[in-house]
């Protein structure tokens, strides 16, 4: 397997996440799969399964978010910074990392009021929407690891 990063601990980070995101893709393939096949053959809808393949959809996205803040593979307009200077990118690459922290930030503030007073759980399974929440809060650590990688890359070897 071709090396996403040149650290062992965060490729093998990176690999665990990739393991667990096609186990995500599989369940929900396979209660989405259910889902269809109960209402067009047997006329029965299970809602049980749309609660499940929701919550495994919002994990697969929130951590695939998070990879890609690790890996420095998110999608990006590089028009202007491209035929920008070195000094404007680096501009620019402060301001953007500037900014995915204050989002970090407010996940991560938004996410204590959540627990501090937030008491609901899913109508068929009752599974507490903390769960479904905090898929936002892992993403926003691996989000906060990526950029700060991404800062270190840009101030130390001087790749914007």
């Amino acid at each position: 397997m071709k090396s996403r990063s040149g650290n062992d601990y965060l490729n093998k980070l990176i690999s665990g996440l990739d393991i667990i995101i096609g186990l995500l893709v599989i369940g929900v393939v396979i209660t989405v799969s259910m889902n269809v096949i109960g209402r067009f053959v047997f006329n029965y809808s299970f809602a049980w399964a749309a609660e499940i393949s929701r919550l495994l959809f919002i994990w697969m996205v929130l951590l695939g978010a998070g990879i890609a803040s690790l890996t420095n593979e998110h999608v990006a307009v590089t028009l202007f910074k491209d035929k920008a200077p070195p000094a404007l990118r680096k501009i620019f690459a402060l301001l953007s990392a500037t900014i995915i922290y204050a989002v970090c930030i407010s996940i991560f503030v938004g996410f204590d009021d959540i627990l501090s007073g937030y008491v609901s759980s899913t109508p068929f399974l009752a599974i507490p929407q903390t769960v479904l929440y905090s898929a936002m809060v892992v993403m926003a650590v691996l989000t906060v690891i990526g950029n700060s990688l991404f800062l270190y890359n840009v101030f130390k070897r001087g790749a914007a």
